[in-house]
């Protein structure tokens, strides 16, 4: 559809809803091929608001691959606000494509992105809206296929029933492979389930109907696979910057981190790659801001060496770095120095445990001195902004453990005040433990809702008197749901159905999420989601996503797991 002829069709609609610029496309450097030229017409579609969609790196990368080929076509969707929604629906119309205001239900993909677990219900809305079947064993020939990856694809039991084909781990080949395949067969006179059925034999891709196990799929950090554009959204979003991935993977292996694991072996991108991307990115864009992205970005082999050379290159044009949280043992003092050369915005260091016991325990192999030194190198070079990540609810956790959480803060006080510094501002984040498949910890319980309060209070009043700390814990109530989906059967699909039917959209905002909504429901169902959350798996039993091969032998996970019960002094028959 036309500018012209969508803005005639949609105006009332726009007028009518908050932030109409978030419906409207036509984004500076978005692509807008022609519909009906393209073989292959893939749809990104991401289950949460635009200004968090349009930020998602692995959305760029994909939109970037599709449209670099000269035969696909990648066009864009976010979930509209409620309001939006409720507009549209009023006005009998369903959901359309960002670039070309094509309805969904004319692509041949419909591919969601997998990196929430409360984006389930969001993702049936979604499909519901777009006029698409929400059981995948519903939707005949005129229906798109329906695909979904990202972290969550991990574990893709509580959506089995709803999505066509799940692809598990690196996407840029994966992507392109089955859209080639798919080509071939479109127009063959193949029927659909036919295509599916041909699709699931491609590595990587899982089928819940067809296919009883599947192998991750890993792709290298090529050169051409990273985009160097990516459309300017009209207004501010969550991550406004330029980003280039330096690093894939990461070989620390905390024992709770699912990305470490899933996201093996670690692949490093050239030094000279990592420069010429950044500077393109920031011709093209005009963005004041680039990000060098990777799950530690400061253990890439020549960190220090690439920020030096982009800082002399962007010296005087106000451009600056901003790093993911840093490694404290990597945090050198020239790179505190190279860092104070641009825009100080905060510091962020991960922690996540106060004592050595239990930085032991999860594999987090620094100690207290390597933390405050990190630290005390960033407010000696001008920062005063500290943000720290902590983890509570970890296996084998003991009080001692959260003394030491106050304690580490006192130490950081102390030591810049011995320097005669002032204290900066700091922010602890402090999130849940929620155990994930395919980590050491998949087997362990999380904490009782009961139990995360009382340690959240502990903390509270522990920390009150360090007054230039603040402490923001993550919503208990949301890290229950997300453990209760992460290690999800496939009973959860009815659960899933049942709260998209019973109103749940959106529940990633904090404002849309009901606790009580989803105890009622699974009530209904006869699921009890203290039990399923404080479940313990034994190490012996087959575990719901077992059939997947995620690059790490469930073997080696239970040594690991053994290793923290060997730290933690617990008996390696006790789970």
């Amino acid at each position: 559809m036309d500018t012209s002829s969508f803005l005639d069709e949609y105006s009332c609609i726009l007028e009518a809803c908050e932030k109409p610029s978030r419906y409207i496309g036509e984004e500076y450097l978005s692509c807008a091929k022609n519909f009906n030229e393209a073989k292959v017409r893939f749809l990104l579609a991401f289950p949460d608001k635009y200004e968090i969609g349009i930020s998602n790196f692995g959305f760029k990368i994909l939109y970037h691959m599709l449209n670099s080929h000269k035969d696909f076509l990648a066009d864009r969707l976010c979930a509209p606000d409620k309001d939006f929604l409720e507009l549209l629906k009023g006005a009998g119309k369903t959901l359309y494509s960002l670039e070309l205001k094509e309805p969904v239900k004319k692509f041949d993909f419909v591919g969601f992105a997998l990196q929430y677990e409360l984006s389930y219900t969001t993702i049936l809305k979604m499909l519901e809206m777009s006029d698409i079947p929400i059981f995948s064993n519903e939707r005949g020939e005129g229906d798109p296929i329906v695909v979904a990856g990202g972290p969550c694809a991990y574990n893709p039991n509580a959506l089995a029933d709803f999505i066509d084909l799940f692809f598990i781990g690196d996407g840029e080949e994966l992507l392109c492979e089955v859209c080639e395949k798919y080509a071939l067969h479109k127009g063959s006179g193949l029927a659909r389930e036919e295509i599916i059925k041909e699709l699931s034999k491609i590595e990587g891709v899982y089928s819940p109907k067809y296919f009883a196990s599947v192998k991750k799929r890993v792709s290298q950090l090529k050169r051409e696979y990273a985009p160097t554009k990516s459309p300017i959204p009209h207004f501010v979003s969550v991550h406004d910057r330029a980003v280039v991935e330096v690093r894939r993977g990461c070989a620390r292996l905390c024992r709770f981190c699912q990305s470490a694991h899933t996201n093996l072996p670690v692949r490093e991108r050239e030094k000279e790659d990592v420069l010429e991307l950044v500077k393109e990115y920031v011709k093209n864009t005009g963005y004041g801001e680039y990000s060098l992205l990777s799950l530690s970005s400061n253990d890439h082999s020549e960190i220090e060496s690439i920020i030096e050379n982009l800082n002399a290159y962007f010296k005087n044009t106000g451009v600056s770095v901003s790093l993911p949280s840093q490694r404290a043992d990597n945090f050198s003092i020239k790179l505190a120095k190279l860092l104070q050369d641009v825009k100080k915005s905060a510091v962020t260091i991960a922690p996540e445990a106060g004592s050595q016991r239990m930085r032991d325990i999860i594999n987090k192999n620094l100690t207290s001195e390597q933390i405050t030194n990190a630290v005390l190198a960033s407010v000696k070079e001008g920062w005063q902004r500290v943000k720290l990540y902590f983890m509570i609810g970890l296996p084998f956790e003991e009080t001692a453990d959260l003394d030491a959480i106050v304690e580490l803060l006192g130490s950081i006080n102390s030591a810049c005040k011995s320097c005669g510094l002032k204290l900066p501002s700091i922010v602890c984040s402090v999130s849940i433990f929620v155990p994930k498949p395919f980590t050491p910890f998949q087997w362990c319980e999380q904490n009782s809702l009961d139990e995360v309060f009382e340690k959240i209070n502990y903390l509270r009043d522990k920390s009150r008197s360090l007054r230039n700390v603040k402490m923001n814990f993550h919503n208990p109530f949301t890290s229950r749901i997300e453990a209760l989906f992460s290690r999800a059967d496939r009973r959860l699909g009815a659960f899933v159905y049942k709260l998209y039917k019973d109103g749940s959209y959106m529940d990633s905002w904090d404002e849309n999420f009901s606790h009580q909504k989803y105890l009622d429901t699974a009530l209904s169902l006869g699921l009890d989601v203290e039990k399923e959350t404080v479940k313990v798996f034994d190490i012996q039993e087959e575990l719901p996503w077992d059939f997947i091969d995620a690059g790490v032998k469930k073997t080696w996970l239970a040594e690991m797991f053994a290793a923290s019960k060997e730290v933690a002094h617990v008996s390696l028959g006790h789970q």
